[in-house]
């Protein structure tokens, strides 16, 4: 139960992902209050009652809640807070804004996931002091999102940062496309978690073992560890000149596991685009898209949130 300040009001942030949802509480200063997490739901009705549940659990009060900030793994149009597509849930043109606000009595806020997912870190993670930076999303699909001088990039229809659907020529010359964005792109299907699972299987490995087995120097996961640090330093090398970002933050389930590679990355990118820029892995892992959520509301309120001006790491409590 939040053992807060009464007056302070909190940002609620919800990812809802195609296996769990996680929920955050969080005050402006940085302090994660509540942390809850559930198993996901196709149903909007369902999703609703998780965070009623959540919400009794944190001992909070509808006017406590400044606003909730709400992450989904699809193509959304923020503007409206309608999803326009959510394979994973098979949500389609759904204005879950207007169904979530007609049962809470607070704002709320619709965005990709892993557009919340940068803002989260930007705030609370290894982005924090940083006004321009590209997150990249590294799981199941490869996502990507563009923080330019201090505000979220979204894109004519919404799709900016989508890194997974870039191609080189040699893609071209082996008849590859990006036929739809319902499909994996040709750069997801090189470098995702997808990728590597299906490339570590002949081998009796997951994903996670390859990268171990990589670091042991193991017969096999050399040429296939080396491939994708190579296919994802020319992708982020062709951000990095494009975006002029001051740091690329790499996220998602497959960051978890890649320690062993950073390094390598980092210099292959410092050879292959003139412009410097600093690599990292990120700081939240899977509770960055919550934590975003809390952050978009206040970013929706205060002008200039986050202010980085004091360096005083946030606590929790």
């Amino acid at each position: 139960m939040v053992k807060m300040m009464r007056e302070v009001p909190f940002g609620l942030g919800v990812d809802i992902g195609g296996t769990k949802v996680l929920i955050v509480l969080a005050n402006p200063a940085g302090e994660i209050i509540f942390q809850d997490k559930a198993g996901t739901s196709r149903d909007p009705a369902e999703i609703i009652g998780i965070i009623r549940a959540s919400l009794d659990k944190a001992g909070v009060q509808a006017g406590q809640i400044r606003g909730m900030g709400v992450g989904v793994p699809g193509n959304v149009d923020s503007t409206k807070g309608w999803v326009m597509d959510v394979p994973s849930l098979k949500w389609q043109n759904l204005n879950l804004a207007e169904l979530l606000g007609s049962h809470f009595p607070f704002p709320v806020y619709i965005n990709n996931d892993v557009n919340l997912s940068a803002l989260g870190e930007r705030w609370l993670g290894n982005g924090r002091g940083t006004d321009n930076l590209f997150y990249i999303a590294l799981g199941t699909g490869i996502g990507g999102a563009v923080i330019a001088n201090g505000a979220l990039v979204e894109g004519y229809r919404f799709g900016a940062g989508e890194i997974g659907y870039f191609l080189e020529k040699a893609d071209l010359r082996n008849g590859l496309r990006n036929y739809s964005c319902q499909e994996f792109g040709v750069f997801e299907s090189k470098a995702s978690g997808t990728a590597l699972t299906r490339k570590a299987e002949p081998l009796g490995l997951t994903p996670r073992e390859l990268f171990q087995g990589f670091r042991r120097g193991v017969s096999g996961t050399q040429a296939i560890i080396e491939e994708f640090v190579l296919d994802l330093s020319v992708a982020i090398a062709n951000v990095v000149s494009l975006l002029n970002p001051e740091k690329v933050i790499i996220g998602g389930g497959v960051s978890e596991s890649m320690e062993c590679v950073i390094e390598p990355i980092r210099e292959s990118v410092a050879q292959f685009s003139p412009f410097p820029t600093e690599i990292v892995l990120a700081r939240l892992g899977g509770a960055a898209g919550a934590v975003g959520g809390a952050a978009y509301v206040f970013q929706n309120h205060q002008p200039g949130f986050p202010d980085h001006s004091d360096s005083n790491e946030p606590g929790r409590t």
